[in-house]
């Protein structure tokens, strides 16, 4: 038995050493698909120099295998076999390898199925080729199907004509039908035209002219087409031999050919128009054409201007002389303006803006004037056309549509209001002038979008905005609410906004407008309680920093905070002096609700109060990473066996570091905790941390695979108090607030990138 045993083995070790050195891509794989074999084309193949493989599971190594090639894997481990000529392989890094196979079972000497022989073959290179040569040739067929072209070919040995087949498109005739020259000439209806194809073909023929034509051919469906027609002639031994072209249908751009001579004489139509002033001039700045329409504006008769006056007659200097210094400065800068050598004229001036117009009885009116450089073929100018509309009406409703804006600009900043409209399928968003004022920003912040102003709310308040614009979209129905922002000079304030929802005749929210008021005063007397409050703390803060009792800063505070949170139970009692019973009676409702949440969010702020209060910089001391990092895997021993996490430090970089080593501990402590809590249920967790030195600055990395964080709807929220972004039981949001009150309570920054079930990686710059 021993001996059949040693046999069985040897046979085995035989086949793995034929495997391993065979020079096609083949893998022996035992029955639960781990690899027993694989030859080095094999491991070429599929880029895996850098592997074991031996040992290992197929599906571990090539882990984006699915379920359909898994389902093959089974039915060949139960005696079936699988060929494919080709298939793709999508590998985990995106990339896509072609690949063909031959899946079978090998059997062992008792005649058992022992594993699966994997022989497969990368055609990537020919596949990508063969890709390539089939989109060159669709391109191809859809440029010669977009330009209509097709070719022909005439045999002039055995006088055989051979068309494509757009062609015979053009031609609207059936693929059936065998052309010949004397057919062809069939679909031109006058004698001149078939006389210069025959001209034409016997040039090419006897003296080898290329065939170059503009024809009107009749299909045989009866529909006019002007085709281009293009041959030459093929010479075999100098004897011509056949006559190669093509044929084009190019009967769009004669028709377009056509309009063009409808729409200049459309434009002659325009210019001889007495309901808009059009003038031209020449080179030399004379009026060269003043049509009807300039007459009746400016007074004077084509007569008296062509080739007599220059525009400056009906010009206000100044305005003039500001145009020439405009255009100057468009095409050359300031060195040109006192340059008095430097032409203007010859720049190709494209411009509009306002003048004012003199007429000829000396009265002045504005208008909009279009001024377009003629430009010769060489690039001079040949003068100016001028298109002038009488805009003094216009002006005038604007100019009183102006002092009404400013009435209004003048209300609103009396009032601290300003308007808003948000056009909600663009996400295109319009303030007031006052507006910009309230928040404290430039008017030259043109690109306005909803989260323009989201950006400005208090982070306090961010969930409570969204929460009210949403609910007013899903109800088609704008609800009135007040919430504080942070302005463009970091001033907080609290503002009130009215608005109302439009919706289209679908009922879909196109658009919602409102008004926006700075109550910021009428808000200091609800603010009296809050800054006695943050008073009382700092008093608190003051007694911590300064007995240095920084141990038993979470006592006291927690001693000192519970007092405050009692008296406010009473004073809220001054709010049921409100003059508005809705608002009083709201609330009385949500009265217990608002001081247990205060009770516990002040309990929470304990330990970020303890960090913002003390000056963390007075405490620094030489810290070794190693040594926190191994303080920090003690104290999680418990939880790193349970989980089974496996946790790396490299700290060769950069060993120590002049910190405070409480909040170095913390920030350990916290972070990598995090990563074992927030664990894939699939995986063990193995984190990662790193020192490096990058541009003079220190930095730490914390990297794992757990869970990850969808940053794109919790990003702005990360490092927020009591923010949790996963079920866990144990998440109080406190820890990666805390983590960034410490970092930044020593200068420093920390960021983090993320992606679901992939992991987080937060990086501290100190």
């Amino acid at each position: 038995m021993s001996q059949y045993l040693n046999n069985t083995e040897l046979l085995e070790k035989h086949h793995q050493i034929f495997i391993e050195q065979t020079p096609t891509a083949i893998a022996m794989l035992d029955t639960n698909m781990v690899y027993l074999a694989a030859s080095k084309q094999w491991v070429q193949d599929f880029k895996l120099e850098k592997e074991t493989i031996i040992g290992r599971s197929h599906y571990d190594i090539f882990p984006e295998i699915g379920d359909d090639w898994k389902a093959k894997h089974q039915q060949c481990l139960q005696g079936a076999i699988d060929i494919c000529d080709e298939a793709p392989f999508y590998r985990k890094d995106g990339s896509i390898q072609w690949i063909y196979w031959d899946v079978r079972p090998w059997y062992n000497t008792e005649g058992e199925i022992g594993g699966l022989l994997m022989h497969t073959g990368d055609i990537t290179e020919q596949k990508e080729k063969e890709l390539k040569e089939k989109k060159f040739n669709t391109i191809l067929s859809d440029t010669s199907e977009i330009a209509r072209i097709g070719t022909w070919e005439i045999d002039l040995i055995q006088e055989k004509v051979t068309w494509s087949s757009m062609v015979y498109e053009i031609h609207e005739v059936p693929l059936d039908y065998e052309p010949t020259i004397a057919s062809g000439l069939d679909f031109f209806e006058d004698e001149e035209s078939r006389n210069r194809v025959l001209e034409s073909l016997k040039e090419a023929q006897e003296i080898g002219t290329p065939v170059n034509l503009n024809l009107n051919l009749k299909t045989a469906k009866g529909n006019n087409r002007w085709v281009k027609v293009i041959g030459k002639v093929e010479l075999t031994n100098d004897i011509p031999v056949k006559i190669l072209g093509i044929t084009q249908d190019i009967t769009s751009s004669m028709i377009s050919e056509q309009k063009l001579t409808i729409a200049h004489a459309e434009l002659e139509a325009i210019f001889n128009s007495d309901a808009i002033a059009v003038i031209t001039t020449n080179a030399d700045g004379v009026i060269n054409r003043f049509n009807s329409g300039a007459e009746k504006l400016l007074g004077y008769t084509a007569n008296e201007m062509i080739g007599l006056n220059k525009p400056e007659i009906y010009l206000v200097k100044e305005e003039l002389e500001e145009f020439k210094r405009d255009i100057i400065l468009l095409f050359r800068g300031d060195s040109f303006v006192a340059d008095t050598q430097y032409n203007y004229r010859n720049e190709n001036i494209n411009d509009t803006r306002q003048w004012t117009f003199r007429r000829k009885d000396g009265s002045t009116f504005s208008t909009l004037t279009s001024i377009t450089a003629i430009n010769s073929c060489e690039g001079k100018n040949d003068g100016f056309i001028s298109v002038v509309t009488d805009i003094s009406k216009i002006k005038d409703v604007k100019n009183e549509l102006k002092k009404k804006n400013d009435l209004l600009n003048f209300a609103e900043r009396l009032s601290l209001i300003g308007h808003w409209q948000w056009n909600t399928v663009l996400d295109r968003v319009q303030w007031s002038e006052n507006l910009y004022t309230i928040f404290e920003l430039e008017e030259s912040v043109t690109e306005l979008k909803f989260d323009t102003y989201y950006s400005f709310v208090h982070p306090e308040d961010k969930d409570l905005v969204a929460e009210y614009f949403k609910k007013s979209a899903n109800d088609r129905t704008f609800y009135n609410f007040t919430h504080k922002i942070i302005t463009g000079n970091g001033v907080v304030k609290t503002i009130h906004l009215v608005g109302k929802v439009i919706a289209n005749e679908q009922g879909e929210m196109i658009e919602m407008f409102g008004t926006c008021q700075d109550v910021t005063e009428s808000k200091e007397e609800e603010l009296k309680l809050i800054r006695a409050k943050e008073e009382l703390e700092i008093v608190a803060q003051k007694l911590s920093y300064q007995n240095k009792q920084l141990a038993d800063f979470t006592h006291i505070t927690s001693h000192n905070l519970r007092a405050p949170v009692a008296n406010l139970n009473s004073l809220m009692e001054i709010y049921k002096l409100s003059d508005d019973d809705e608002e009083r009676l709201d609330i009385f409702s949500k009265f217990d609700t608002v001081i247990d949440r205060l009770t516990l969010t002040l309990n929470t702020l304990i330990e970020a109060l303890k960090t913002k209060i003390s000056d963390a910089k007075e405490e620094l001391e030489s810290v070794d990473l190693n040594d926190i990092f191994e303080d920090t895997t003690q104290i999680l021993g418990g939880s790193i066996l349970t989980s089974g996490a496996v946790i790396k430090g490299d700290f060769t970089e950069l060993s120590t570091i002049t910190y405070n080593r409480i909040y170095m501990d913390s920030i350990f402590l916290n972070l990598i905790g995090n990563a074992i809590k927030y664990r894939a249920k699939n995986r063990k967790p193995e984190i990662i941390v790193k020192s490096k030195i990058k541009n003079g600055r220190n930095i730490i990395t914390f990297k794992d695979n757990g869970l990850g964080i969808d940053l794109e709807r919790h990003g702005h929220k990360l490092f927020g108090l009591n923010k949790v972004f996963h079920r866990h039981p144990d998440a109080k949001g406190v820890g990666l607030f805390l983590t960034k009150t410490q970092v930044e309570a020593m200068g420093g920054t920390i960021t983090a990138t993320s992606e679901v079930n992939i992991g987080t990686t937060f990086t501290i710059i100190f």
